[in-house]
């Protein structure tokens, strides 16, 4: 008995050590094979995975596999050969190298668990291949993550790792062409304390890691069917709740940028938000700014035009605070991509207190409601007829304090006073614009992004206008009615209201070439100071306050104070319009450069006390009073003679015997009552002026 016990221990020992000596020649072929077949299993033996070679260390737990391949020969050669194939989507892995250490051999092996210290894939290279006629994808899906992490580790129970690494990494979404869709390349991850177990209700497995990783690619390329977008140099920081974007580039099917985006940071971001819907709600959005593409198009049921973002990244965002630097913008005309774009450069936004993004609620209703200020350099543009260029300057826009400010506005004429006469069939107007100092205060900035209406409480700036005719043109016989000021207000297509326009030492300048002396004469006003209340052409508020009024001082000609005031119904129906002024003392030989080049009068001499007039007039005709106060009034009546300009002694003799040399004369104050029919083919301003110079020509008059 003792013997017989003695030859089993010894058989017991020789088991043992055969056994021994077998594992460790045999253990790599046994873990392969193992781990082949329990994959295979966990994937419907759709997919099979395979090793070159190994190192396995079982007392401590380590392993390393190299040139791992997890692939479905099967899908593959389906995919290739039909339109269709059995899976939707097929997926191909090859891993140059996978490090275990510190992990559960049995555990693995029993395919029931994977615990260890640390897990190393060294240069994967992952391949989603989209089958038949499924709508292609671009972003990883909770679809996706759960059978990549099935195929890969069949269906453990749990996995868990103190640290997880991954170098120089590669992940390919492609169709059957084998054409990337979207590319990540050179990723690098590195994932703390990863858990998971199969009592947890997976939607997305990246949901439950992603808390902890740091993930860094050096290029992801999303092309789409009529553009590219390059991301460079992308970290995401969980720890850190920050995402950081080197740089966001963006072409066109032309392959010309349209975004170029710089050093773009998100921080305390909402990982599941961001994951699982693409919602961008984070804390704050801070970007150094580069270039924005945008583009100009009708739309169906409007004449107004539509601003469209060619791209679509996020479908909701929400931000407490956003912060852009630089930015050069450019707004293209969808209907005539080649012409030039409109250009904004410079171009800075900031915004806070930003309202939270409820479903439904897009970022244009965001912004609209929240502290933000927008500024940029001036830009300049063409009038379609190419006869004016326009020149905005810097401006401001903030939202916080409901204000806009803009440095200065001008419009300038593209041909010289002699070249633009040249090039009319029918005399028009030459204007010369320049407004300087613009603020607008009180604005409704919801009003103006949502429904595209500009309502301010103030305004003011300061205006400087020039305006040239050549009256040897032939005359303009077209009809002006409906073409008052308060008449064309209504006409524009675009809401707006300020309810008080301030004016600040604003200047106005008429010339005139005249036919008959064949000079140019002009008539100005410097220093004007006034307001304009109620200035709007929308029928709302128009039913509430139908008046727009303005008041106004300025020095006409350099030599005579002046004051006015113009009561201009918004709601005519006829033109109806009141005008009342008064003008102060001065030398009436100072005007002569006037008269003699427009009037072919010259003032002799003479003192004007005071010039007061009050006319009401509509679209046909004008009635008012006109009183002129005067001493010692004598005048001088010109013709033309060749290049000079002499005085006709017979007409000016009879001029002056017909006009009283004072008013008031004898102690009579005479007052000229004002009674002038329209010429429709003149405009608003001559029909002021002619209304108030023929009740001055019955002042001065004898009877």
């Amino acid at each position: 008995m003792k013997k017989f016990f003695k030859i089993f221990l010894i058989v017991i020992a020789a088991v043992l050590v055969g056994g021994w000596f077998y594992w460790q020649q045999y253990k790599k072929g046994i873990v392969k094979n193992t781990i082949e077949n329990a994959l295979a299993k966990g994937s419907d033996s759709l997919y099979f995975i395979h090793y070159d070679s190994s190192y396995i260390d079982e007392v401590n737990g380590n392993a390393s596999f190299f040139n791992v391949v997890l692939q479905s020969d099967s899908l593959q050669k389906q995919l290739a050969l039909f339109d269709t194939a059995s899976a939707a989507t097929i997926y191909n892995v090859h891993i140059d190298e996978v490090t275990v250490t510190g992990a559960d051999i049995a555990g693995l092996i029993s395919n029931t668990r994977v615990k260890a210290d640390l897990i190393l894939l060294k240069r994967p290279v992952i391949y989603i291949i989209s089958s038949g006629k499924k709508k292609e994808r671009s972003l990883l899906t909770g679809t996706d993550t759960l059978l990549i992490y099935e195929k890969l580790l069949g269906k453990f129970n749990s996995i868990n790792a103190k640290q997880i690494k991954i170098t120089d990494g590669y992940l390919y979404f492609t169709d059957k062409t084998g054409k990337p869709k979207t590319a990540l390349e050179n990723i690098a991850v590195d994932l703390k304390n990863f858990g998971i177990d199969s009592t947890k209700d997976y939607q997305n497995i990246i949901s439950y890691f992603v808390k902890g990783i740091v993930a860094k690619v050096n290029s992801v390329t999303v092309n789409g069917e009529n553009n590219q977008a390059i991301f460079s140099n992308v970290e995401y920081n969980a720890p850190e709740k920050l995402l950081q974007i080197k740089n966001f580039q963006q072409k066109n099917k032309n392959q010309q940028i349209v975004f170029n985006i710089n050093n773009t940071s998100i921080s305390n971001i909402a990982t599941d938000s961001f994951i699982l819907n693409q919602q961008l709600k984070a804390q704050e959005l801070k970007s150094d700014g580069g270039l924005l593409t945008f583009y100009r198009k009708k739309t169906k049921d409007s004449t107004r035009d539509k601003i469209e973002i060619d791209n679509n990244y996020f479908d909701e965002a929400k931000l407490n605070k956003v912060s852009i630097g630089n930015t050069k913008i450019l707004i293209y005309n969808a209907e005539k991509p080649n012409d030039e774009p409109f250009t904004l450069t410079n171009v800075k936004f900031n915004a806070t207190d930003i309202q939270k993004l409820y479903e439904g609620t897009s970022i244009k209703n965001l912004i609209s409601t929240s502290a933000w200020k927008l500024s940029a350099d001036g830009f300049s543009f063409f009038t379609d007829n190419k006869r004016y260029r326009m020149n905005v300057g810097s401006f401001d826009i903030n939202n916080g304090n409901s204000t806009m400010r803009i440095k200065s506005f001008s419009m300038v004429p593209t041909l010289s006073e002699e070249a633009f006469s040249k090039s009319l069939s029918r005399q028009e107007d030459l204007y010369k614009l320049e407004v300087n100092n613009i603020e607008l205060t009180g604005i409704d900035i919801r009003l103006l992004i949502n429904e595209k209406k500009l309502v301010a409480t103030t305004a003011k700036l300061q205006p400087v206008f020039n305006v040239y005719r050549d009256r040897t043109v032939a005359e303009d016989l077209s009809s002006k009615v409906g073409k008052y000021p308060h008449q064309l207000i209504q006409k524009v297509k675009f809401p707006f209201s300020i309810q008080q326009l301030t004016i600040n030492n604003g200047s106005v300048t008429y010339r005139e070439k005249s036919v008959a002396s064949n000079k140019t004469g002009a008539v100005f006003f410097k220093n004007i100071n006034g307001t304009i209340v109620n200035i709007t052409n929308m029928p709302e508020l128009i039913s509430k306050n139908n008046m727009m009024v303005l008041s106004a001082t300025g020095s006409f000609m350099g030599v005579s104070q002046i004051q006015s005031t113009w009561k201009l119904p918004l709601n005519t129906q006829n033109g109806a319009f009141d005008v009342s002024g008064t003008a102060g003392s001065f030398s009436a030989p100072s005007i002569n450069p006037m008269v003699e080049a427009l009037g072919m009068t010259s003032i002799k001499s003479g003192k004007i006390q005071k010039l007061t007039f009050r006319i009401t007039g509509n679209d046909n005709n004008a009635k008012g009073t006109s009183t002129l106060l005067y001493q010692d009034l004598k005048i001088e009546m010109l013709k033309k003679d060749s290049a000079e300009t002499k005085k006709k002694g017979l007409m000016s003799l009879l001029a002056n015997a017909l006009i009283n040399d004072n008013n008031p004369k004898n102690g009579q104050t005479r007052v000229g009552d004002i009674a002038y029919e329209r010429d429709k083919t003149k405009s608003f301003f001559n029909l002021i002026w002619k209304s108030v110079f023929s009740g001055i020509k019955k002042t001065a008059q004898k009877l």
